[in-house]
C-alpha cells in the first residue's frame, strides 16, 4: 500500500461486496525479529501473499509468509541461515476507535477501511524462528577441552577428564561389568 505501511490492505470493497475475495501480495521489512540466536535482518524483505474475504465476524486473511533468517549454530557457534515458509489463517475483527475485541485473543483488531497485517506477520515469524539452530545435522560442535571447531578437523585433545558429578555413575557401570 505504501512504504510507511508495507503490510496494509485496503478492505473497503470487501465490506461493500461481502462475496468478493481479494488477492494481495505484500513485501516489506520488520525490525527486531529475534528469538534466542535466530533473527531476521532488519532490512530483510518479508513477502506475504494471500487472500482476504468477508466472513461472519470479520475478515479472514489466509496466505503464506516467506523470508530468510540467520543465526548462530548451537553446537559450533558458526553462522547459519535458512528460509521460512509459513502458512497462516487469521481473523480480523472490526473495532471502533477506543473499543475492545469481542473475542478472547483469537482475532486481530482493525478499524476503518485498512487492515495492517504487520503485527500478525511479526507474530508468525517469531513463532517459526528456530530457537536453537544447527548449521547442519552432522555438526560436531566445539571441543570441550580446547574449544576448537570439530567440523574443521580433530584437535587431538584426549577426553580423559571425568566430570566429578558423573563419577558416582562410573561406579555403577563398573559393578555391572
Amino acid at each position: 500500500m505504501s512504504s510507511k505501511y508495507p503490510f496494509a490492505i485496503g478492505v473497503t470493497r470487501l465490506r461493500k461486496e461481502p462475496a468478493w475475495v481479494m488477492n494481495f501480495d505484500l513485501s516489506g521489512a520488520i525490525a527486531d525479529l529475534k528469538v534466542a540466536s535466530s533473527y531476521v535482518m532488519d532490512d530483510q524483505l518479508i513477502d506475504v501473499a494471500g487472500t482476504a474475504e468477508w466472513v461472519h465476524g470479520g475478515i479472514l486473511i489466509t496466505g503464506k509468509i516467506s523470508t530468510q533468517w540467520e543465526g548462530e549454530c548451537r553446537r559450533c557457534l558458526g553462522p547459519t541461515s535458512g528460509s521460512l515458509q509459513i502458512s497462516f489463517r487469521e481473523l480480523y475483527e472490526r473495532v471502533e476507535p477506543g473499543g475492545e475485541l469481542a473475542g478472547e485473543g483469537d482475532t486481530y483488531p482493525y478499524s476503518g477501511d485498512i487492515i495492517d497485517v504487520g503485527e500478525m506477520v511479526k507474530d508468525q515469524v517469531l513463532l517459526e524462528l528456530p530457537l536453537a539452530p544447527l548449521c547442519k545435522d552432522e555438526c560436531k560442535g566445539l571441543c570441550v577441552s580446547c574449544g576448537s571447531d570439530q567440523n574443521l578437523g580433530d584437535c587431538g585433545c584426549v577426553e580423559t577428564e571425568i566430570d566429578p558429578r558423573w563419577q558416582a555413575l562410573d561406579i555403577l557401570v563398573d559393578k555391572d561389568r
